[in-house]
């Protein structure tokens, strides 16, 4: 019983964890394009509700498609993998086109096309730092 109490009381922290790194990185991430994108107090408090619309209907298309990569597929299920993923990537093109038209509402077509180069740059950023600090702990 205590084995099982302490399983979910360690399985609630590392979900606290997650969560807390999770809202950092969204801090970083905002900050960044912020300043990346030179967004105006005005143009941000009308830019992030919708990009936060956005980032939000992307992640669940990502959840949702769940596509499981396996060494040993027939030939059937990697087509099936295959056409899903390209619907997957045809939704997110539409999803794209969708808040683009959106988002010219609050910012200008130029700061929208800087945001892609500023997420890709972020993405990069992160993976790099991520990198660093295991290079790093191996060290210690």
């Amino acid at each position: 019983m205590f084995a099982l109490l302490g399983f979910y009381t360690i399985n609630a922290q590392e979900t606290q964890v997650k969560e807390r790194v999770k809202d950092k990185i969204n801090a970083q991430r905002v900050a960044y394009i912020t300043n990346q994108l030179e967004l105006s107090e005005s143009e941000a408090q009308k830019f992030w509700p919708l990009y936060n619309a956005y980032h939000t209907e992307l992640e669940q298309l990502k959840s949702s498609l769940d596509i499981q990569f396996k060494r040993d597929l027939s030939d059937k299920e990697a087509e099936d993998m295959l056409i899903k993923m390209l619907d997957g990537r045809s939704k997110e093109i539409e999803i794209q086109k969708k808040y683009i038209q959106k988002m010219k509402s609050a910012i200008p077509a130029k700061k929208i096309a800087r945001l892609y180069r500023a997420e890709k740059e972020f993405k990069e950023k992160l993976i790099s730092g991520v990198k660093e600090r295991r290079k790093n702990h191996k060290k210690e």
